[in-house]
């Protein structure tokens, strides 16, 4: 639930635009001499996409991936669902992060797609079967091709320089939520419970000029509550380094500057997909 007055109507819309709430609930390279020719030909029975009326603003961030602990697809019997921009759809399908994900053209970090399909069978898929599912369907319908090549980036570690009360392992009877609401003088708080700290790592780079890559030595699901302040001009910059200085202050955490190589997909041919 989110809400807010009027006088934090325009940082909400600022923070809204770099953390789009998509509450629908690190890092894995490609293996050493993948090629798109070794994927699996496993393909759903029947699958639809349609693009969704709204589109990604300019500063906005497709955030579906908040709450998912990796788990981008929904499974329900042998009927899946996942939605997200193209380039989130192409990391979801091969398993790393929107990072990782490069060449593509600008319009598929806006347009935003839905996919529902059914796998074969009558048994219910697990999200590794699912992939190459996604594989061969962007293929086909997306004309989608790509290659892995490895390439060093400056990126920032995240580490926990010290201990904090506002970030701890959640509590196993925990479920999953992230609400931002009105907090006291005028700040803004960001509360999550049972969130992966895959998420929260990727959630933190969102407001960064690098990539974050995990290095808190943490493992399983995480608590934090943090109060953000409003900065007075309130410019999409500035809003992105109030979220990470109380990322930084008030969880006890570092982003420690580096270079890492990187495993990176890169998109030799795509286009808008075919009609269903």
């Amino acid at each position: 639930m989110l809400c807010g007055g009027k006088d934090m109507d325009i940082f909400t819309n600022r923070l809204l635009a770099k953390f789009t709430i998509i509450c629908l609930a690190g890092w894995v390279g490609l293996p050493a001499g993948w090629s798109q020719s070794q994927a699996s030909t496993a393909q759903f029975e029947v699958a639809s996409i349609k693009q969704l009326d709204q589109s990604l603003q300019p500063g906005q961030y497709d955030l579906s991936f908040v709450g998912t602990a990796g788990k981008p697809f929904k499974i329900a019997g042998n009927r899946i669902t996942v939605r997200g921009t193209l380039r989130a759809l192409v990391a979801d399908a091969y398993n790393v992060k929107d990072y990782q994900v490069t060449g593509a053209p600008s319009w598929a970090e806006s347009l935003l797609f839905v996919i529902t399909s059914e796998s074969p069978g009558d048994g219910v898929s697990t999200q590794d079967q699912v992939r190459p599912m996604l594989q061969a369907l962007l293929a086909e319908r997306f004309q989608l091709k790509v290659h892995h090549t490895t390439k060093e980036l400056p990126v920032y570690r995240l580490i926990q320089a010290k201990k904090s009360r506002a970030f701890k392992s959640a509590d196993p009877g925990e479920t999953f939520s992230w609400n931002l609401t009105p907090g006291p003088g005028g700040t803004l708080r960001s509360k999550a419970t049972k969130e992966s700290i895959g998420d929260f790592v990727q959630l933190v780079g969102v407001s960064t000029d690098r990539p974050v890559i995990d290095r808190t030595g943490v493992t399983g699901d995480i608590d934090y509550d943090i109060l953000i302040t409003q900065p007075e001009g309130k410019s999409p910059d500035e809003v992105s380094r109030a979220i990470v200085y109380a990322v930084i202050d008030q969880l006890g955490l570092k982003l420690e500057p580096a270079k890492d190589p990187i495993d990176m997909l890169v998109v030799d041919r795509v286009e808008k997909p075919s009609e269903n």
